[in-house]
């Protein structure tokens, strides 16, 4: 899958990281780290909305962190007592819907596979493009999305082993509820984007639309050396955005071969399709966030029927050619978003 685990936070912590905010023609900006990773959020607005944002985020801390002994996910992962919350029923029914209409390959419990080849949080004990199938096959056991059900008002598992991960769809749900918060609060003019998933509405400080880069797909962890974008994206209306590809998060074995983290939870082993990176512009986050990375798991011709099942959803692929370069392939309605870069 494409993101790994939240590390453990609590609302002492999440109270003392809003290092900043300022202020420019009546919108604020906010950043700050989070969920082992950065945030950054604009809005238009008079009164800061910084104690919204800190109630937004410690809502998703205590609902999908399986890292913090108090979180939902975490009772559920370790076969603790559970209760009832609406939001978790919302992220897991949305995680089926696109599990099936992937056939299975995007799973929200593929955690201990990726575990497994040393993409996650927890040491692998075989080097890295080295695992045996024998491995492989003992872990499969307890991965499968069918594995999970809601039975009641919580969350039934087939094996007790059975661990469910959100990194997948987290992060987009989480810039949902942030800016929830910001329309209960009347803000209608907004960017919320956490480790890369965006929420938007209305228009920027420029009083246009809301416009994204998606980058070049060049082999770069740190993203210190891909300042080149391919497309530039303008944002109308209000939704949700999510890119994820596989040029930043993956390692060479000792004969330089690539693996990269987006690992197949049907054949329990990395995958490198044709999808260089997928770009989702969808009604919500969360939606984007877990078809960006289904995207990368089905291939470039089924990624498009894919997303085509999931109304007002649009996708822009970086699909590589076989000739060592890459080509756009992407959905009819967001060939009409796209903006030439400068640096092309």
């Amino acid at each position: 899958m494409k993101k790994h685990a939240f590390t453990v936070l609590s609302i002492i912590t999440l109270l003392a990281i809003l290092p900043s905010c300022k202020r420019s023609n009546n919108y604020s900006e906010v950043e700050g780290e989070v969920f082992h990773t950065y945030y950054h959020i604009k809005y238009k607005g008079e009164t800061s909305q910084s104690e919204a944002i800190v109630k937004a985020l410690h809502y998703i801390d205590t609902l999908a962190n399986p890292f913090n002994p108090a979180s939902l996910l975490y009772a559920i992962n370790n076969n603790h007592k559970q209760w009832h919350d609406d939001g978790l029923v919302y992220l897991f029914n949305k995680a089926k819907q696109v599990a099936q209409a992937s056939e299975g390959k995007y799973d929200i419990t593929v955690g201990p596979m990726v575990n497994l080849w040393g993409f996650g949080y927890e040491k692998t004990p075989y080097k890295q493009g080295n695992v045996p199938q024998e491995a492989i096959d003992s872990i499969r056991q307890f991965v499968g999305i069918n594995k999970v059900w809601i039975s009641g008002d919580t969350i039934a598992k087939a094996d007790p082993r059975v661990s469910i991960d959100m990194a997948s769809i987290a992060k987009g749900f989480a810039s949902d509820k942030v800016a929830e918060q910001l329309e209960n609060n009347g803000i209608t003019n907004y960017m919320v984007e956490i480790g890369g998933e965006i929420a938007y509405s209305g228009n920027s400080p420029r009083g246009t639309n809301w416009e994204i880069g998606v980058n070049v797909p060049t082999l770069d962890k740190d993203g210190s050396e891909n300042g080149k974008f391919d497309a530039i994206l303008r944002l109308e209306g209000k939704g949700g955005v999510a890119t994820s590809g596989n040029y930043r998060n993956y390692v060479l074995d000792e004969k330089g071969n690539m693996y990269a983290h987006t690992i197949d939870p049907i054949q329990g082993r990395p995958v490198q399709l044709d999808v260089l990176s997928a770009t989702i512009i969808a009604p919500d986050c969360t939606t984007a966030d877990a078809l960006a990375t289904a995207c990368m798991l089905v291939g470039s011709e089924k990624a498009l029927r894919l997303v085509q099942q999931f109304p007002g959803c649009e996708c822009l692929l970086l699909v590589a050619d076989g000739n060592g370069n890459y080509k756009r392939v992407s959905s009819l309605g967001i060939k009409k978003l796209i903006i030439e870069p400068n640096n092309k």
